[in-house]
């Protein structure tokens, strides 16, 4: 329901190609689950979707107890009750000013609705700081609200938020678990969502891959091997596992054209 830089539906076929089976996966664990593509487009049996943006993941929570509840019009309504009107630019700078002072999902999907390219934006204080986009919440928000809510009825999905360095002491994984992590990409990209992600956030990343890869734990990362030319500086902690090219058009996210190629890339450890 969320418009999300970086998000995966339109590569999930490439990405559930090379994804373990339904019936050899426990647990499947979204670890940067963002706008949920990959989340939602999979059918594992049991899903643990987690994210720092507390109030992207209690906006996910909220949908998801309102359908198993069927209140899910009920939802709608509160959800166009904090609709921002597309002519106002001193309402949403209100709302905005609003939502940082309380992170309430409702004032964040108003503004994620009414913001320039419906794309999110904070900075290193996770302050929301996306300027106005003169647009609103519209007949097809809602109806892709429906239809997320009718794809969430038949889904065990678990909404978390927690730092990924504290996810993993959390959650006791076994063998028969698979993760899946699109963190942000350090240095090279310049999604609105990277300026929280540092060089040790990127190594400490790492550094987790391969304590999951000993304990025999499956894991997918999504990444770029180059970006705009630019050569991932830290292809040789990857090169170790396996790394599949993944066919993707930045061009549509760019903020400028013809800066050089890019790949997209899967690296997986089994």
């Amino acid at each position: 329901p969320t418009n999300y830089s970086g998000s995966k539906d339109k590569i999930m076929t490439q990405l559930i190609e090379h994804f373990p089976s339904k019936d050899s996966v426990q647990t499947f664990y979204d670890v940067f689950a963002g706008g949920l593509s990959v989340s939602i487009n999979t059918d594992y049996n049991k899903t643990v979707s987690n994210d720092i943006l507390s109030p992207l993941i209690k906006f996910y929570d909220n949908l998801y107890k309102a359908t198993k509840d069927d209140n899910i019009e009920e939802e709608i309504e509160k959800i166009l009750s904090y609709k921002i009107d597309k002519t106002s630019p001193e309402q949403y700078a209100s709302v905005r000013e609003e939502f940082n002072k309380t992170f309430d999902p409702y004032l964040f999907f108003a503004l994620v609705s009414s913001c320039t390219n419906n794309m999110m934006r904070f900075n290193q204080k996770f302050k929301f700081n996306q300027t106005f986009g003169k647009r609103t919440i519209n007949d097809n928000t809602i109806k892709k609200i429906r239809d997320y809510s009718n794809v969430l009825r038949n889904k065990d999905i678990t909404f978390t938020n927690y730092h990924f360095s504290n996810f993993f002491s959390i959650y006791k994984l076994t063998k028969e678990d698979f993760i899946y992590l699109d963190p942000p990409y350090y240095g090279i990209t310049e999604a609105g969502y990277n300026n929280y992600w540092s060089k040790d956030s990127e190594k400490y990343l790492y550094d987790t891959l391969d304590i999951l890869d000993k304990q025999g734990i499956r894991f997918a990362l999504s990444g770029v091997s180059v970006h705009k030319g630019i050569e991932n500086p830290f292809m040789d902690r990857l090169s170790k596992y396996k790394v599949v090219n993944i066919k993707h058009d930045y061009e549509k996210v760019a903020r400028k054209k013809n800066m050089g190629e890019s790949q997209e890339i899967l690296v997986i450890n089994y």
